[in-house]
Order: structure tokens, then C-alpha cells, then sequence
């Protein structure tokens, strides 16, 4: 009987093995974590250098050298106006605080671009006080989300400047009725803003500086003691701001200082703003923003809990303090801890009062209060906001005017095939593209019930590009005299194989470039969508910015890669069909190699980066963006080029 029952166990649980369906295929991302050990060793080894350098500093002209090369990456990377405009500051109404009052002021950072504030001024002073310029965090609300430390400050009698950030409070530049969220705005813009060359980064730091010439109209501020301080992205920007501007005397950021590369070991997409363009691309980390203005007082603020890991706050701190101790300042570098999440906590905005206190020659407060006011009292402008003042252009607005001035620009000094190539090879960075490029040969894969052969190219280190094609059960590719390369959307498993039949077999590719298809990253996940405002698209390709090192120049090298193999197996003709966000990294590819190639974009032209600037979502995504490429050509003027070769039999 014991051996019935364990027989009929048995056949039961064969039946039931039989009948679960095999899931072992159901995520492409083969190779998720390609990616994440493509940046993560960059910035590791990164900062291995960086740590080296200041271990080895001996002596105060060992300190100086490094501030000096701090310096010098700070100016290398910020990009402001040759000129400064008019502030045409206004004061719309004055209200009283509990021993302080507070004026809600606008003024221009750039011609018709307005930034709305408070300023809070102590009660019963006597003489010139103390200022601190206020960042905001991502509070939809901008200048409404703080406004007990500002006041606070006020009461221990100093000045304070509160701004609203672009996309904030009262600055929403989408117009009235387009209601996008501070965070998505910010990465938007800011995307639109990277193909005329600049960043968000680039427009906020400057705002900051204006908002430092305000100050400095105020009889009652004492520009010897301007100081500067906020919270998350208002840390972020206080530490930009203070890296940049000379004329503030201390910061304190909180909730942001930590190290680049445990951003990237964490996994962490960061906003638009914390990525400036090409600042890690000689070296250097986070540590820079405070030492290209050592030994200046600096407080870093932290939270334990906090998703800017607080082992990088240690480490920063610890590589400043150094050179500050070098420099014979040790003193002026400090680090607080609190307990807590991300947050501006109570304990964070003691410390920051403390070290104002300590660099001001002030008395600490003894006990913070909230303000009594409501509000909304805070508030320059009607509902409208800036966008319902005469004259008030947006960030969109000014950005879609520069493009069409450089369009003006090119027009008058056109280019030929091969300067525009030499231009666009050296912006993207590509490289030499070898002849025969390096492959794996992967094992075969079934799609849809259809065996796929499978060739992983090897461009570089940790990076897989998928190749699939249809083949006898030999491992030799073969292409037919004409051959087409297909590039996904997102996955040539899934959108491209329904193209692959008996008589199309031998001549069908379907690449999967990296960070799409079967390299598509299982890492920085959240809502899984690859070119949400966040996702991995967004990030990764935000880490090459960083770098200096385009992101889409890494890919197309990787479709370069395939057209040569291709090339190399027997194609004489190859026809690069490219499907959604594809599109832009194929138009690049086709025009840069040196092999016969048709391009065929499936849905027609995408969207030009000028016409971004008129398009409130900003469709293209952080990868298919060069930086500055509107100095060079639009992707309509690249395409011309290529119809233009067409005609000619090039």
C-alpha cells in the first residue's frame, strides 16, 4: 500500500510539473546588471583615484593645488549668460512676523524670466545684519515649505532670502492649467535644455547668483556675511551655489552631500540639477563643490536614514577636512548627524542655526517657534504666477528662441557631409569602430515557438549588445548581399521577431543596443517602465553625462559594432530600420558609418530637438540627447544629409 501511495505521489507531481508553464524566458533583461558594472566600476575606481590624490597631500601647497584644481572643474562646468541684466527688482506687499517682517519681492535673473521670493528682515536691528540666501527642496509649493526655518533665522537676526525654485511655487513655466510635478519638470527642462548645451543645473545655480546681486542692493545686508543654506534639492543647490559664487562667506547643506559613486552604488537616480554636464569627466567627486571654496565655513547636515548615504557624507566630510586641516582650517569644516529619513528635521535646522550663529558672531536661539502667519501671505503674484506677468517668457519659451537662433546660425555656415561627420563623431565620442568587432556566441533562444540564433557583441568591458538572426545549426553568420538590422523600441525579443519568415530569414538582423532588449537594466527599478522620467534610461545615461562620456555615443557604437559584423559576413548593403526611441541613435549611426547604409525610420521623422521646446512632455528621452547638439545639427538637417547622399549614389 506504502509503495501504491508513493507511486501515485509521484505521477501526481510529475502531472503537476507538466502542467506549470515555463517562465524561465519571461524577462528579456539577460543581462540587467550590465549596466549597473559598466558605471558602478567607473565611478568606483573614480574615486579610488580621488582618495589617493588627497591621501597624498602632505603640506599647505599640496592643499592649495587640489583647491585650485577644484576650481577649475567648477569653471569648466557651469555655463552663464557673458552678461548680467537688469534685476528690476519690485516689492508687492510687506507683512509682520513675530519680530521680523517679511517682503514678497520678484525680480529678473535673466531678461523677462522672474523669480518670485520673500524676504524676511529682523525687527529692531541695529546696523547691517547677516544673509542667508534659502533653498528650496521639491516642494510643489516652493517658498511655502519652509517657512519655519526662515523665520527662525529672522529671529535670530538675519536676513533671510527665500526663492522659489524653477517649476515651484509660483513658477510653474508650463502656463496656467499644465500642472507637471516639480521633480518631472526639473528632468524635463531639463533634457530640452541639453541639446542647446546647457543644463538645469546650469539655470538654477545662476538663479542663485542673481538672487546674491539682490541681497547685495539691500542696504541693510552686510555683504561680508552672506550665507547660504537649504534642504534635499535646496541642499543640492546650496552646495552649487556656494561652489560658484565667491561673494557667500559659509553654507550649510542638508540632505544631499554625499559621494557620486555611492549614488551610483545605491542605484540612485538623482534630479536633473545633480547632474552637472561633464564635471566628473578629469577626475574629482563630490568633494570638489566644497573645497573650490576652501576654507571657507561649511557645515554638512545629514540624516541617518537619509537615500544620500550617510557613509558618503563620512567620506566627503573626511577628504575636506584634510585640506582644510592642511590649509590650517580645520575648524571651518564641520559634520552634523541627525536621526531621521530624508527630511529638513527639527535637529537638521538647529545645527544649521548653530553653525550660522558661530559664523556670524550671533547668539544661538534658544527655542525654534512656527510662524504664525498663514501661508499663503507668502505668496508675490495672483494665481497666475509668473506666467500671467506682461513680458514673462518661460524657460521653454527662451530655450525654443536660442534654438532658433542657432538654426539661423548653421544656416549661415553650413557644413559639408564630412565636417558635419568629424563634428558629430567628436561630440558623441564614438570612437574608432573596429572592422571585425568582438562577439560572443550565445546560445540559441526560443521566441514565439521559433529557434534564434544569438551573437552578443563585446564593445566594451561588461556590455553585451544582442544580435538575433536566423540560422542553420551552425555558429557561422551569414548575411545575404543586402541585409537589414532592426533596432526595438525597447526589445527585439518582444517588437521585432513577429518581422523574421522563411524568406526574409537570412537577410533579418535585430540588434539589441545596451541598456535595451535582453541588457534593458534590472537595476534602479521602479514602476519598470525604461524611459520613465526616473527609470533606468533616465539614469544611466544621466551617469554618462556626468562623465562627459554621451550615452548615445556608447550606443551608437554599439549598432556601428553590428553594422561592421554584419559587413564583415557577407552584407554589402545594409538597411538600419529603427522603431521608437531607436530612431534617434539610429539616425546618428547610419550617418557616421563608413559602410553602405539606408536608413529607415518606422513612423517617420521623430521629433526634433527644436520642436521639443514646443512639446510640454519633452519626448525624447535623457539617452537620445547629445549634449550641445543643436551647435552642430538638428536630427532633420542630419537626415537631409543622408537622403541628400541617396540621391547622389553615395
Amino acid at each position: 500500500m506504502k509503495k501504491y501511495f508513493l507511486c501515485l505521489s509521484c505521477a501526481l507531481l510529475l502531472l503537476m510539473v507538466s502542467c506549470v508553464k515555463d517562465n524561465s524566458m519571461r524577462d528579456h533583461r539577460i543581462f540587467g546588471e550590465a549596466l549597473q558594472n559598466y558605471y558602478q566600476t567607473r565611478f568606483e575606481d573614480n574615486l579610488r583615484r580621488y582618495e589617493n590624490r588627497i591621501r597624498r597631500a602632505r603640506t599647505r601647497e599640496d592643499a592649495l593645488k587640489i583647491v585650485r584644481e577644484a576650481q577649475a572643474r567648477v569653471r569648466k562646468t557651469w555655463k552663464f549668460p557673458a552678461r548680467k541684466s537688469p534685476l528690476n527688482a519690485k516689492v508687492h506687499k510687506v507683512f509682520a512676523g513675530n519680530g521680523f517682517t517679511v517682503e514678497n519681492i520678484t525680480f529678473q535673473s535673466r531678461p523677462g524670466f522672474t523669480v518670485t521670493a520673500n524676504f524676511y528682515l529682523p525687527a529692531g536691528r541695529k546696523g547691517k545684519v547677516p544673509a542667508i540666501l534659502f533653498l528650496q527642496g521639491h516642494s510643489d509649493n516652493g517658498k511655502q515649505g519652509y517657512p519655519t526655518a526662515c523665520s527662525n533665522f529672522a529671529r535670530m537676526g538675519i536676513a533671510v532670502l527665500s526663492i522659489d525654485p524653477i517649476q515651484q511655487g509660483e513658477r510653474n513655466q508650463y502656463g496656467p492649467g499644465r500642472c507637471v510635478n516639480s521633480t518631472l519638470g526639473h528632468n524635463r527642462m531639463n533634457r530640452q535644455l541639453m541639446a542647446l548645451g546647457e543644463t538645469l543645473s546650469d539655470w538654477r545655480t545662476y538663479d542663485g547668483i542673481r538672487a546674491v546681486d539682490y541681497l547685495l542692493t539691500r542696504p541693510e545686508v552686510d555683504p561680508a556675511r552672506i550665507g547660504i543654506n537649504g534642504n534635499s534639492g535646496g541642499g543640492t543647490m546650496t552646495t552649487l551655489i556656494f561652489a560658484n559664487d565667491h561673494r557667500i562667506a559659509a553654507a550649510a547643506p542638508s540632505c544631499y552631500i554625499t559621494t557620486f559613486c555611492e549614488n551610483v552604488r545605491n542605484e540612485l537616480a538623482v534630479d536633473g540639477e545633480q547632474i552637472p554636464a561633464g564635471y566628473l569627466s578629469s577626475g574629482g567627486e563630490m568633494a570638489d563643490l566644497i573645497l573650490a571654496r576652501a576654507p571657507q565655513p561649511f557645515c554638512i547636515i545629514s540624516q541617518k536614514g537619509d537615500f544620500f548615504d550617510l557613509r558618503g557624507a563620512r567620506k566627503t566630510y573626511a577628504l575636506a577636512k584634510k585640506i582644510y586641516t592642511l590649509l590650517g582650517k580645520g575648524d571651518n569644516i564641520s559634520h552634523a548627524e541627525t536621526p531621521g529619513p530624508h527630511r529638513y528635521s527639527q535637529g537638521g535646522r538647529q545645527h544649521a542655526r548653530a553653525f550660522f550663529a558661530s559664523v556670524f558672531g550671533l547668539k544661538p536661539l534658544e527655542k525654534e517657534e512656527k510662524p504664525a502667519f498663514d501661508n499663503k501671505l507668502l505668496n508675490c503674484l495672483d494665481e497666475k504666477g509668473v506666467s500671467g506677468l506682461k513680458g514673462e517668457k518661460s524657460l521653454l519659451e527662451l530655450g525654443k528662441e536660442q534654438a532658433a537662433r542657432l538654426r539661423l546660425e548653421r544656416q549661415k555656415k553650413t557644413l559639408t557631409k564630412k565636417q558635419l561627420q568629424r563634428k558629430l563623431r567628436a561630440l558623441l565620442d564614438v570612437g574608432r569602430v573596429p572592422e571585425n568587432p568582438a562577439y560572443r556566441s550565445l546560445r540559441m533562444t526560443e521566441i514565439d515557438k521559433i529557434l534564434f540564433r544569438r551573437v552578443g557583441i563585446t564593445p566594451e568591458k561588461f556590455i553585451t549588445a544582442t544580435l538575433f538572426y536566423r540560422s542553420d545549426w551552425d555558429f557561422e553568420i551569414r548575411a545575404g548581399k543586402e541585409a537589414v538590422l532592426m533596432l526595438p523600441h525597447i526589445s527585439s525579443r518582444e517588437e521585432l521577431v513577429k518581422y523574421f519568415t522563411p524568406e526574409t530569414a537570412r537577410s533579418l538582423f535585430a540588434l539589441d543596443p545596451r541598456g535595451m532588449g535582453e541588457s534593458e537594466p534590472s537595476t534602479t527599478e521602479r514602476l519598470r517602465r525604461l524611459y520613465w522620467d526616473y527609470g533606468a534610461d533616465y539614469h544611466y545615461a544621466s551617469l554618462g553625462l556626468l562623465l562627459g562620456k554621451p550615452f548615445v555615443g556608447r550606443r551608437v557604437f554599439d549598432i556601428l559594432c553590428a553594422i561592421n559584423l554584419i559587413s564583415a559576413h557577407g552584407a554589402e548593403k545594409i538597411t538600419l530600420k529603427a522603431f521608437g526611441h531607436s530612431r534617434y541613435p539610429a539616425i546618428f549611426a547610419a550617418f557616421l558609418s563608413d559602410k553602405k547604409v539606408k536608413l529607415e525610420l518606422v513612423g517617420g521623422m521623430p521629433v526634433t530637438y527644436e520642436q521639443a521646446f514646443s512639446d510640454p512632455s519633452a519626448p525624447i528621452p535623457q539617452s537620445g540627447v547629445p549634449l550641445g547638439i543643436l551647435k552642430i545639427a538638428d536630427i532633420d538637417e542630419i537626415v537631409a544629409h543622408l537622403k541628400d547622399g541617396e540621391n547622389k549614389g553615395e
